[in-house]
């Protein structure tokens, strides 16, 4: 009886030991597996993370794999390339590996925390990625500048250089808008073409030019330029400064300027010149001095301007005093109005006429030499 219930068993057990070997063997000749060094790491929102995946073929025979990802979250990129190219499927010889590149992209729009999928090996293995995202991720514009403060001249233009960040998960179509003060000009330009907008990559950038050209009659001071890019749903704003420090010019003459006059030889001519101020940024301390003939003297009030805004324009008096032995002619008196930054000059050309008293003199000296020969005629003529 034993003999015949161990037989059964004995049956039974060779049964089950063999078809588990030939199952081992079934896997050992299909085996395959996925392998990375860097099955979790940390990347921020927007980062690109490429993984090195060995597909190892452990059989005995030729393997072709179908690979996918699966179960990756919503708007994240991948994509698995081997050769440069685009793959679906890779064939491994026995007991070799093939490496295939998997390119992971982190979309802007994301919570931080910890994410898993898989890199599937239909029918034969799966290969779990997690990748712990470090901060909060953001679906926004940034809209900078290494320098946004310019200082120069009225004359000058302002040219600043603008990065444009699209920090979206999609192309952003951005139009560009500068609120300048009134006189103001704005011209944007992107690589190397006048624009009014400009198309962004998703997480890419583009650098913009912006020149700010004053109005002519621009005053110094400091002067705020807001611009802007607004796409769809979102935008970047920056505050551009441009410092004018004014350019100095002055102008010296007379009021209706007529640099032209007469005085009388030792006597005096009070002339009244108009200093203006031509430049964009105020003018101060403004010296008056001359240049006079010999034996001229030329005096100001005031002698000096303390000081003349731009546009404005004030009044000296000249007070020229002619030598007294001038002779009659043409006499240039010349006037400089003069600050540490400019000077302006007028020659003032003084046309001298001879006394009303020499005349008089003359007249007298004529009728008494008249009369003398008159008396002598009359006195020896008749002897």
């Amino acid at each position: 009886m034993k003999r015949c219930l161990n037989k059964p068993f004995i049956l039974l057990t060779a049964f089950l030991l063999g078809l588990f070997s030939l199952a081992g063997a079934a896997f050992a000749e299909g085996g395959v597996e996925l392998y990375t060094p860097y099955a979790s790491i940390s990347a921020p929102p927007g980062d690109s993370i490429s993984y090195s995946v060995d597909v190892i073929n452990s059989s005995d025979k030729i393997q072709t794999v179908e690979l996918a990802v699966e179960n990756a979250p919503d708007g994240w990129q991948t994509e698995l390339t081997a050769g440069g190219r685009t793959v679906q499927k890779i064939s491994v010889r026995p007991k070799q590996s093939q490496n295939v590149n998997l390119q992971l992209t982190v979309p802007l729009k994301i919570d931080k925390g910890a994410y898993t999928l898989n890199l599937n090996a239909k029918g034969f293995a799966t290969l779990p990625l997690t990748v712990n995202v470090s901060q909060q991720g953001t679906y926004s514009t940034d809209l900078s500048s290494k320098q946004p403060n310019m200082e120069g001249t009225s004359k000058s233009s302002f040219n600043y250089s603008v990065t444009l960040r699209n920090k979206t998960a999609g192309k952003q179509l951005y139009a560009l808008k500068a609120e300048p003060p009134k006189g103001w000009s704005v011209q944007f330009s992107a690589d190397g073409k006048n624009v009014t907008s400009v198309n962004v990559e998703p997480n890419a950038s583009q650098d913009i030019s912006v020149a700010v050209t004053p109005p002519d009659a621009v005053t110094a001071g400091s002067f705020k330029i807001p611009i802007s890019a607004s796409g769809n749903g979102t935008g970047g704003q920056l505050e551009l400064e441009a410092v004018v420090t004014g350019t100095y010019a002055i102008e010296l003459s007379t009021p209706n300027g007529n640099l032209a006059s007469d005085i009388t030889a030792g006597s005096t001519r009070k002339v009244t010149m108009q200093v203006t101020n031509k430049g964009s940024a105020p003018l101060k301390d403004i010296d008056m001095s001359s240049s006079a003939p010999t034996g001229w003297e030329v005096t100001f009030e005031p002698a000096k301007v303390n000081s003349l805004d731009p546009g404005a324009s004030t009044q000296v008096v000249a007070t020229i005093k002619a030598d007294k032995k001038a002779i009659a002619g043409d006499y240039v008196v010349s006037m400089t109005a003069k600050t540490a930054e400019k000077s302006a000059d007028a020659s003032l050309r003084m046309a001298v006429k001879t006394s009303v008293l020499w005349g008089w003199i003359g007249i007298l000296i004529i009728a008494a030499v008249i009369y003398g020969v008159y008396y002598l005629f009359r006195t020896y003529g008749r002897r």
